[in-house]
């Protein structure tokens, strides 16, 4: 919980007010700092969820580079505009800290790293196959191997690097319950999630037609400590590359490139800060176990049964071929609708989700994979607190564990293959699209797009790393992706107590998040011990609040009561409404309209808590309190 918002922050100065710091013209000498050295993954101890981080590093070091393309974009002219969008798009991926520098000649690695892990992900690429339906798959398939039979060769005469700082959360306590799987790994989790920045960053710089290559522990021609130092991120002490808030408890990535920037001026020694900074780590866990994650769910009214009313026996399973997008796709909302679903043009046409989508092609050849021979004896207890505790500590933003009942699986797969149901438990996973961005956005402009695949390239890699965590302790395991998935996730969600139905339709929304989210599903055969639904009071509330029916630009909301439907009980939406606005809407990329307008899209404790405390306890005030958004803008 933050107390206060930040929305009227500019996102490219960053969480921390950096701007504070006192810097200098010269650089340092960066000799002081040892020469980097490529974090290990080999002598990873079991249970450890290292390994189960290799093939996703190696995944973003194979990609690291690519093809330019041929026609440069329109872009500023002004280096200082540059930097700021650049730094600006780092802090939206959720970066600590960006900085800029020209790349100096001690920051040159004499010897590249190469991530030993691309020749074990080689081996395996040509027996990878997926049943997605998302077209464009098949051109990064040839991509892929393309780079693993071609790594990128001598680092080229980049003159400029941006530089990506990821804090990690405290270590865990010596008993903490849930822990065992992410002792001593802060290392590799940090460079994990700036590695995932850092190659959607140097992809959408080619996407504009300049030159960029992305740099990772694993996987860099630069020597990324004194990168950091360079860029104005770190300070010298003792030796070792140092936040002024976060110490060394972060992990580094870095994009070298063409793409000119105004660089940052270095920081000045420590000695030389002006006191009271007020410069400390927003840790959402300094006060709160993993397992528990960084929402107070405790504080929620548990039910035996979902508010929504779900008529089991009678709920038909659908084939995946009855998705809105796949029917786009093959023609069934029309002509003009299947122009722009193919090739994925309503991505394509937004620079910075094209990149991210490269990235969510490439781990869909990751979301399963073979089981390890032995089995771990784990207590379903304990391995409920090891599968929450692990995500948390990954940054999922909510984890609920349920049952995975035969319904909740598609009839059919994107092959048309029936799904025989494998699996009977499911880690339902949410990932918050971002209430900055949201706030800046009218949520049908052009950053809809680029939310929806950053929250699911997150959940891609981060619920990909429990489903491998899990296959490598014994049990089946796969996450179900927006690419590539053979579950239907809100029933799952609404099961696993992280929201309840709301009058958007199938959109699930969760107290704390509201329904600025995007959800992932890792289903297992590993026993768990289940949450139960929540009940906060918001069909009541979402019966007295029609904001989102009178926002939404296609009609496609209902201001009418529920009605059954596939054997749910739900404000059904105009699907074919949604889907087609989406795709062909020609002011913006995609749309979010319903999420940015929702009442319960809420930051900093004066806004959040009094009215969410109403909300939840009177949720009959729902009309006066839509008029008190609208107020309130």
């Amino acid at each position: 919980m933050k107390l206060f918002s930040d929305r009227h922050r500019p996102v490219h100065l960053g969480p921390y007010r950096t701007e504070r710091l006192r810097r200098g013209r010269d650089l340092p000498d960066l000799s002081a700092l040892p020469p980097m050295r490529a974090l290990d993954v080999g002598a990873a101890p079991a249970p450890s969820v290292i390994a189960a981080m290799r093939d996703y590093q190696a995944m973003l070091d194979t990609i690291r580079d690519g093809p330019v393309n041929k026609v440069r974009a329109e872009c500023p002219e002004d280096e200082d505009e540059r930097a700021r969008h650049l730094k600006a798009f780092g802090h939206f991926c959720d970066a600590a800290g960006v900085g800029i520098c020209r790349l100096p000649d001690a920051a040159r690695l004499t010897q590249p790293i190469r991530n030993p892990g691309i020749d074990r992900l080689a081996a395996d690429l040509s027996t990878r196959q997926t049943k997605t339906l998302a077209s464009g798959i098949d051109v990064v398939m040839a991509e892929l191997r393309e780079a693993v039979a071609s790594p990128p060769g001598a680092l080229p005469g980049h003159p400029f690097a941006l530089v990506l700082l990821y804090e990690n959360p405290r270590e865990p306590g010596p008993d903490e319950p849930g822990c065992d799987w992410i002792r001593g790994a802060a290392a590799h989790r940090g460079a994990l999630r700036a590695s995932e920045t850092a190659t959607v960053l140097a992809d959408y710089l080619r996407v504009l037609g300049f030159e960029a290559r992305a740099h990772s522990a694993f996987a860099s021609d630069v020597d990324l400590p004194r990168l950091a130092v360079a860029a104005g991120l770190c300070v010298i002490e003792d030796g070792r590359a140092v936040h002024p808030a976060l110490g060394q408890h972060f992990g580094l990535a870095a994009v070298t490139t063409t793409f000119a920037m105004t660089p940052d001026q270095p920081l000045r020694p420590m000695a030389e800060q002006p006191p009271s900074l007020g410069l400390r780590p927003r840790d959402p866990f300094r006060r709160r176990a993993f397992r528990d994650g960084p929402h107070p769910f405790e504080t929620l009214k548990r039910v035996d049964q979902p508010t929504t009313f779900i008529d089991e026996p009678r709920v038909p399973r659908v084939p995946k071929r009855t998705d809105m997008f796949a029917r786009a796709l093959f023609g069934d909302l029309g002509p003009g609708v299947q122009e722009k679903a193919k090739g994925g043009a309503y991505v394509r046409k937004s620079a910075p989700s094209f990149a991210q989508r490269r990235s969510l092609a490439a781990m869909v050849l990751l979301q399963d994979g073979p089981v390890a021979d032995t089995r771990a004896d784990l207590d379903p207890s304990d391995a409920a607190d090891l599968v929450k505790a692990t995500s948390y500590w990954l940054g999922i933003d909510a984890v609920g564990i349920s049952r995975c009942p035969d319904w909740a699986w598609y009839s059919h797969d994107a092959r048309g293959d029936p799904i025989d149901p494998p699996h009977a438990h499911a880690i339902s996973m949410i990932v918050d699209q971002g209430y900055e961005t949201m706030e800046g956005a009218s949520g049908d402009d052009w950053i809809s797009v680029a939310q929806s695949m950053r929250a699911y390239l997150r959940f891609s890699i981060l619920g990909g790393v429990i489903a491998a965590q899990i296959r490598a302790l014994g049990y089946s395991a796969k996450a179900h992706t927006v690419m590539d998935g053979e579950v239907l996730q809100p029933p799952l969600l609404l099961l696993s107590g992280l929201g309840e139905v709301s009058r958007i339709g199938e959109v699930i929304l969760n107290p704390f998040l509201g329904p600025r989210l995007k959800s992932g599903v890792v289903t297992t055969d590993l026993p768990m011990a289940h949450d139960r639904p929540v009940d906060f009071g918001l069909q009541r509330f979402c019966e007295g609040c029609n904001k989102c029916a009178r926002e939404c630009p296609s009609g496609a909301i209902t201001a009418g009561p529920k009605t059954m439907f596939n054997g749910y009980e739900i404000w059904k939406s105009d699907s074919q409404k949604c889907a087609t606005y989406r795709i062909t809407t020609e002011g913006g990329a995609m749309c979010g309209r319903c999420m940015k307008t929702c009442p319960w899209n809420l930051e900093g404790i004066f806004a959040e808590r009094p009215v969410r405390a109403l909300a939840m306890a009177a949720p009959a005030t729902a009309p006066v309190l839509q008029r008190l958004d609208d107020a309130l803008g």
